[in-house]
């Protein structure tokens, strides 16, 4: 390397090379040049240059993971299994084709007495709609630091924790994806952050295939239970109307790849909204009007969260989803 060469060059040439000499970054390269990027130790140039070489590599899970550690240790999350939180359920893509049913999912599980850490953010696209909007109507709390969701938590609240109150250095390279036009390494790993070292996890993704790099990142990280799915929308929210392969990852049993079940549509074909209101997500709840779809979505979604923490076949999770919804209080 020339002395005049930045030193963040380096791992650009790693990434850049021609097609018979470029290579993935190791895990400890890829938490070194994490390292340079949350110190601002790289150029704009730069930083665009490695989101899209990245991106145009295709990140391997040696990677994921050193950009996911790397986090954790400079967020200072790394921790034991904390017993103030049943589940950690991260939400970062947003919804626009259907309202985000998840949200009641969350506040069912909740008021039947299971501590979600919900963490996400918002304004990465402004035709998608964030669950940071919705919390006023679901009587939820945005907590402010990690200390006061805990707290939250332990009053049996629904908690949501914004990305800027624990990882505000990840939310202008997160907003970088609408201005490079694609999703980006860290789109995945701040999926996989776990807040507060919930035992059990759920993300959902959008793009089919990802769902190995989560479980590569899931055992490594030691996270005793980890579901991730393609969700509607890329939000962790079953489709009720369709097949949805559950893919399941326990650090006591490690495998090569995920567990798959398949979980069978629980309603018939539906049609797509052709436009819905913010406000036909409480209305649901409050029973106001049929929506046939959003209810499954909310009982299929609450299921596949039964399933991962209580350890149950997907057909007991779903009776146990129905019974919660018709008890639910308004």
């Amino acid at each position: 390397m020339s002395v005049s060469d930045h030193p963040f060059s380096h791992y650009l040439r790693i990434l850049g090379k021609g097609p018979k000499s470029r290579r993935p970054l190791t895990e400890e390269e890829a938490s070194d040049a994490l390292s340079m990027i949350l110190a601002g130790d790289v150029t704009d140039k730069q930083l665009g240059a490695f989101l899209l070489l990245m991106r145009a590599n295709g990140e391997t899970p040696s990677e994921l993971i050193g950009f996911v550690k790397g986090l954790r240790k400079t967020l200072g999350l790394e921790s034991t299994e904390d017993m103030s939180v049943d589940l950690d359920w991260s939400s970062y893509a947003g919804k626009w084709r259907y309202p985000p049913y998840y949200l009641l999912s969350v506040k069912l599980l909740v008021q039947n007495g299971f501590r979600i850490c919900l963490h996400g953010d918002d304004g990465q696209f402004n035709n998608r709609h964030y669950a940071q909007s919705f919390l006023e109507d679901l009587g939820a709390y945005e907590a402010k630091t990690l200390h006061a969701a805990k707290q939250h938590l332990a009053n049996g609240e629904m908690v949501y924790l914004p990305l800027t109150a624990y990882a505000p250095q990840l939310r202008d390279i997160l907003h970088l994806k609408s201005e490079l036009g694609v999703r980006t390494v860290f789109n995945t790993a701040v999926k996989l952050l776990n807040p507060l070292n919930a035992p059990c996890a759920i993300q959902g993704i959008f793009h089919k295939g990802v769902e190995n790099l989560h479980h590569s990142a899931a055992l490594a990280l030691g996270t005793p239970k980890n579901l991730v799915f393609k969700g509607e929308g890329g939000e962790a929210e079953i489709r009720p109307d369709a097949l949805t392969n559950l893919f399941v990852s326990r650090d006591a049993q490690p495998t090569e790849a995920p567990e798959s079940i398949a979980f069978k549509g629980i309603i018939e074909r539906q049609t797509r909204p052709k436009s819905w209101e913010p406000s036909d997500v409480m209305r649901l709840w409050r029973g106001e009007g049929k929506d046939i779809y959003g209810e499954g979505a909310v009982i299929a979604t609450t299921a596949s969260a039964l399933m991962l923490m209580k350890d149950l076949p997907i057909e007991d999770a779903v009776a146990q989803a129905r019974v919660f919804w018709l008890n639910r209080q308004n």
